[in-house]
């Protein structure tokens, strides 16, 4: 007879699942061992009865969070409801993300430096284009509607944001005019520093959104189809909100600056997609206009 450690068939270090049981997804994030455990992880693992999904992210980008990874594992949960086991460092924001849509006893948050061993686990396949899903739209406002819901916010939208990433190292919108700010009542947001709950009542309260192209995509889950929106791209168009699918969701309109200066820590092969762009006389243009669309 085999010995109940002989039934634990997936043992997890870090981001590497050894396993000799098939697995048939894609998924980069995990590494896929098909050998022995190291013996010395056996011994200091943590057991794991429950069948659950895998969920691993140790980056930081929300975009490619949402799209790589959450919404294949939130498809895939929606049909068939498990525990979600995830390893995700301690990004309180994405936790509190996860809460909101999943509920607090529906995830398991795991400590990184821990070995653990499971009798059953399911990875979920890594996606990029929401459009694969036909009915993707009405799922991401079913996410949003857990959130609002699970926070106990009300949608309540007069608000004008804008939001330049000047709290971060690429992409920056620089050289905003205040002056020019006021005079449309639009306010100056640094979405990056608020907390999961903070971003959902901010976003929920807004009748339009200006933003950098980039990770920022993310805040378009929690506006609605009524919501005028402004992307900027420096030097062509990179939107991720077409690309994925997101533009659906708002009233996407996307503008392209060649008046960009380079950034200090470009991350893309085209460098040039990491440029700032100067907030200039276009950019007033643009802004006036989609403000003024009814």
């Amino acid at each position: 007879m085999p010995s109940r450690d002989d039934a634990y068939k997936f043992t997890l270090i870090e981001d590497r699942l050894y396993t000799k049981e098939p697995v048939f997804v894609k998924n980069s994030r995990v590494k896929i061992i098909k050998k022995n455990t190291p013996r010395i992880a056996l011994e200091v693992a943590t057991s794991f009865d429950e069948n659950c999904y895998l969920l691993l992210l140790h980056e930081d980008n929300l975009a490619h969070f949402f799209h790589d990874i959450f919404f294949p594992l939130y498809v895939a949960w929606r049909m068939k409801n498990k525990k979600i086991f995830a390893s995700i460092n301690d990004k309180q924001f994405l936790k509190d993300f996860l809460i909101a849509v999943f509920g607090v006893e529906n995830v398991f948050f795991s400590n990184r430096a821990t070995t653990y061993k499971f009798l059953s686990i399911t990875p979920t396949p890594e996606s990029r284009d929401l459009k694969e899903y036909p009915d993707y739209i009405e799922i991401c406002r079913e996410i949003k509607s857990k959130c609002l819901s699970n926070l106990d916010i009300e949608e309540h939208r007069y608000r004008n944001l804008l939001y330049g990433r000047n709290e971060l190292a690429r992409k920056n919108l620089l050289e905003i005019d205040s002056d020019f700010l006021q005079q449309l009542d639009i306010e100056k947001v640094a979405l990056s520093e608020l907390s999961f709950k903070e971003t959902v009542e901010l976003l929920s309260e807004a009748k339009s959104f200006v933003y950098m192209v980039g990770a920022g995509v993310f805040y378009l889950l929690f506006l609605d189809k009524n919501v005028k929106v402004l992307e900027i791209n420096p030097v062509r168009n990179n939107s991720w909100a077409q690309m994925f699918g997101m533009e659906k969701l708002c009233q996407l309109n996307v503008f392209v600056s060649q008046n960009t200066q380079a950034s200090a820590q470009p991350a893309q092969g085209d460098q040039t997609l990491d440029n700032h762009v100067y907030f200039d006389e276009s950019i007033k243009e643009e802004i006036i206009a989609l403000l003024s669309k009814t």
